[in-house]
């Protein structure tokens, strides 16, 4: 008969996996250990094991429950904003509020998915596409005018290009917090494609839209 689960357990589970993944943003995958791990995460490498098997294992739960939990958060953006051009308002606000906490994940995100297994790898990828065509189909819905189906991957990108890499330079305590910044990017945003006829997109298609996510 199988042991109980303590009260608390899916707590320590999340614990573990959120200081896991700082210090896999911190040291590098390759450099990590279990035992190096145990120590991070304030516990022993017995405890580590009695909740995940193998560092893989950590790196691999810990970020499809980000890209689920991002995927997730766009979807709702979207479905409180009956408004179309207030579901990009809605997506880079919540997105940004999710960003103030999540620099460890970016970092893990870059750096650290090719080591997953080959499923493991697809499956993340396909979240992430996931994310991108929510917020494509948001903004195509907002700027009919300026996006269509050919060059919409693209000009999401580019969205996301302006939000994406702010864990590498915006600081919460800075002259511009997080929130602020957020407001920023929906004016620039709304204010271009909102006054664009569409003829400075034109040529650019899906196919090379995909190459430029990687």
């Amino acid at each position: 008969m199988a042991r109980p689960k303590a009260p608390d357990y899916e707590q320590h589970r999340a614990r573990i996996l959120e200081l896991a993944v700082q210090a896999f943003a911190r040291n590098g995958f390759p450099n990590a250990s279990m035992a190096s791990l145990a120590r991070d995460c304030g516990t022993s490498k017995a405890a580590l094991y009695h909740y995940f098997p193998s560092k893989d294992a950590l790196l691999f739960e810990a970020l499809d429950a980000y890209t689920r939990r991002l995927l997730a958060q766009v979807r709702g953006a979207r479905a409180a904003s009956a408004q179309a051009g207030g579901e990009i308002a809605a997506i880079v606000r919540t997105l940004m509020a999710e960003y103030r906490s999540s620099r460890a994940y970016h970092v893990a995100m870059l750096n650290d998915v090719r080591f997953l297994e080959a499923a493991q790898r697809t499956l993340i990828r396909r979240q992430e596409r996931d994310v991108v065509e929510e917020i494509a189909a948001a903004i195509e819905r907002a700027y009919p005018r300026a996006v269509n189906r050919d060059n919409r991957v693209v000009v999401t990108m580019a969205l996301l290009g302006m939000i994406n890499f702010t864990f590498a330079w915006l600081r919460s305590d800075g002259a511009v917090g997080h929130a602020q910044f957020a407001d920023m990017v929906i004016a620039l945003w709304s204010k271009g494609l909102g006054g664009a006829d569409g003829p400075f997109l034109e040529g650019i298609h899906s196919e090379q839209a995909i190459r430029l996510q990687g």
